[in-house]
């Protein structure tokens, strides 16, 4: 397991100094914000980013935009949505990237069996791209939303996760864990990490209080991470586990210094701090 953190959302060449300052091996270059949006990348930005990774030997993977619905059931922004993901799966590729972190998207509750056609219509595509490319797709685990809310985030549940993958096999498409999501869930990260062990590509890591996605600095939340990094331990997982923050570097190195010990204790500190 790897120690790494979200770059964002700044311009993700702002981060390689201060991933080398606070000791991360790795970062998520993070796509989340008009500063790192697909229109930004051009190839003379790609080199850049290659350049600065030679440089400073920060290794990364990257995370797309989540906002975008790859479940989308109208037929022209379907269209958009799968081209959106493949395009972030070319990105990944021109900028080497070790992984890419995609989303299943939204639905509104209607028409359930239109969403899941669609959804696995427009991925098929996408992880044909990622075979040739010999890309990882990490799709990440999303969080349960109000039970009254209209809106529901796809990916939430393993079924669903069982339900795609199953349509669409590949040794290229798996799973990001995001734990503090999975940890909203009665069960927390233990059905996805049974189920999903050996698709495991990556995995997001913030605090909560068990109810609500706060993204908070480790430690300020309920979430037991030891039990949850002992089973990726026990079932063979050596990605990343990204800090997953929304702006402050200063609580990406607090979240660091407090998983450290639980590293040292589990007996894979060493390791997490290497490129």
């Amino acid at each position: 397991m790897k120690l790494c953190f979200n770059a964002g959302p700044e311009p993700m060449e702002e981060y390689f100094s201060f991933a080398q300052e606070g000791g991360f091996p790795w970062m998520e270059l993070s796509c989340n914000n008009p500063n790192n949006f697909l229109n930004t990348w051009d190839s003379k930005r790609i080199d850049n980013i290659k350049r600065l990774r030679d440089k400073s030997g920060v290794r990364y993977g990257l995370h797309s935009a989540s906002f975008v619905n790859a479940a989308e059931i109208e037929p022209t922004v379907k269209v958009a949505a799968q081209q959106h993901l493949l395009d972030y799966v070319k990105l990944a590729h021109d900028l080497e990237a070790e992984y890419i972190v995609l989303h299943f998207g939204y639905h509104f509750s209607l028409f359930m069996e239109e969403v899941y056609r669609c959804l696995i219509d427009t991925y098929k595509p996408v992880v044909d791209l990622a075979e040739k490319l010999e890309m990882p797709i990490g799709i990440e685990n999303m969080n349960k939303m109000h039970d009254d809310c209209e809106v529901a985030y796809m990916g939430v549940y393993p079924e669903e996760f069982t339900r795609v993958f199953e349509a669409i096999p590949s040794k290229y498409f798996g799973l990001t864990l995001d734990v503090a999501h999975a940890n909203l869930l009665p069960d927390d990260t233990k059905p996805f990490i049974d189920q999903f062990g050996d698709k495991i590509v990556s995995t997001h890591i913030s605090d909560n209080d068990l109810i609500l996605d706060h993204h908070m600095p480790v430690g300020e939340g309920k979430i037991d991470f030891k039990s949850t990094f002992k089973r990726l331990i026990d079932v063979g997982f050596k990605g990343t586990l990204n800090i997953e923050l929304p702006r402050s570097n200063e609580d990406r190195l607090l979240s660091k210094k407090r998983l450290e010990p639980i590293l040292d204790e589990l007996g894979v500190l060493e390791e997490a701090l290497k490129p």
